[in-house]
C-alpha cells in the first residue's frame, strides 16, 4: 500500500479530522474522510485513517505477533515478504519460511531465529516445494499469505499451502476485508488496495465447509483465520477453472456495505480469538 508524496486534499482533510477527534466528533472526522475521497478517490493515508475508524482494535500487524505467541509455531511459511516486517515477527525458536519473487533489503536479517528465504513466486514454490525447506513431510504450525493480491493468485496460494500443513496449522490470510469498492477492485487504481482477494472467504466458506473460518476486521485490510486444514483435499484444485469464472465478475459493493454474513467478521479482541481458536481447532 504505496503512500508516496502527501496529497494537498490530504494535508487539509487529515488537519480537520485530527482536530474532529481530539474535540470528540467522531461522525464529522469521518465524514471528512468521507468527503475527501469523493474529491480525490486515491488519498492512501485518508484511507488508512477511515480503516483505523471503522475497524478500531489491534491491527494486522499486532494480530501476527499474537498468533506467533499464543501458537509458538515450530514452523512458519510466509508469502509475500517484502522488507520482513512481517516475517520478523516470528519467534526465536520458530524456523520461518519465506517467499518472495523480490524481497526488499535484507529481510532475514530482521529475523531473531533461523529463516529460510526463497526468492521466487509461491507458484513455483508450491509446484517444487524446496526439500531443505523441511515443508516436505513436516509441513507448517502456521501460515500467512500476503503476495499477489488478485483472487486467482490467493486461490492459488492457499491451495498450494494447504498441502503443506502440518496438522493442527492455522493458515492466515491478509486483505480480506474491502474498505471501498474502489480499492477493492482488480485493477490497481489507488495506492491502498487490496484488490479482490477478499472473494477467496465466501468462496472457502461456499466449496468447503469442513474448514473453519473467521476474519478478523483489523485495520487497515483484515484478517482471515482458517484451521481445519486438510492436505489431501483437490475440490479447489479440480474446480479451478470454474471457480474463476463464477467469482471473475463479483463486485465488492455488497461486502463493503455489509461484510458481517459473507466474510464471516468476529470480534478484532484477544480473548475471543483465543475462545474462536480453541474450540475450532478441538473440532
Amino acid at each position: 500500500m504505496s503512500a508516496g508524496p502527501l496529497h494537498p486534499l490530504e494535508v487539509l482533510y487529515l488537519r480537520q479530522w485530527r482536530r474532529q477527534m481530539a474535540a470528540g466528533q467522531r461522525e464529522a472526522a469521518r465524514d471528512s474522510l468521507l468527503d475527501a475521497l469523493a474529491q480525490e478517490p486515491n488519498l492512501p493515508r485518508v484511507h488508512v485513517a477511515l480503516a483505523r475508524m471503522r475497524w478500531p482494535g489491534p491491527d494486522y500487524q499486532q494480530w501476527l505477533a499474537w498468533f506467533q505467541a499464543h501458537l509458538s509455531p515450530q514452523v512458519y511459511l510466509e508469502i509475500g515478504v517484502e522488507y520482513g516486517d512481517t516475517l520478523r515477527l516470528a519467534g526465536p525458536g520458530t524456523l520461518a519460511i519465506g517467499v518472495d519473487p523480490a524481497p526488499k533489503g535484507d529481510p532475514a536479517a530482521r529475523c531473531s531465529g533461523p529463516v529460510r528465504l526463497y526468492a521466487q513466486t509461491s507458484q513455483a514454490f508450491f509446484a517444487a516445494p524446496p526439500p531443505d525447506s523441511g515443508l516436505p513431510g513436516r509441513g507448517f504450525d502456521l501460515a500467512f499469505i500476503d503476495g499477489d493480491h488478485r483472487f486467482e493468485a490467493v486461490l492459488d496460494d492457499f491451495i498450494g499451502a494447504e498441502a503443506l500443513a502440518a496438522p493442527g496449522a492455522v493458515l492466515l490470510l491478509h486483505d480480506t476485508v474491502p474498505l471501498t469498492a474502489d480499492t477493492a477492485g482488480r485493477e490497481h487504481r489507488t495506492g491502498f488496495h487490496t484488490g479482490d482477494a477478499w472473494k477467496i472467504v465466501p468462496c472457502l466458506r461456499l466449496l468447503r465447509p469442513d474448514l473453519r473460518i473467521v476474519t478478523l476486521p483489523a485495520a487497515p485490510t483484515g484478517l482471515t483465520v482458517v484451521t481445519g486444514l486438510d492436505p489431501s483435499s483437490t475440490r479447489l484444485r479440480e474446480r479451478r477453472a470454474v471457480i474463476h469464472a463464477a467469482y471473475a465478475t463479483l463486485p465488492p459493493d455488497g461486502v463493503v456495505a455489509a461484510p458481517q454474513h459473507p466474510l464471516a467478521l468476529g470480534l478484532n479482541e484477544p480473548q475471543w480469538m483465543a475462545r474462536w481458536l480453541r474450540q475450532a481447532r478441538a473440532q
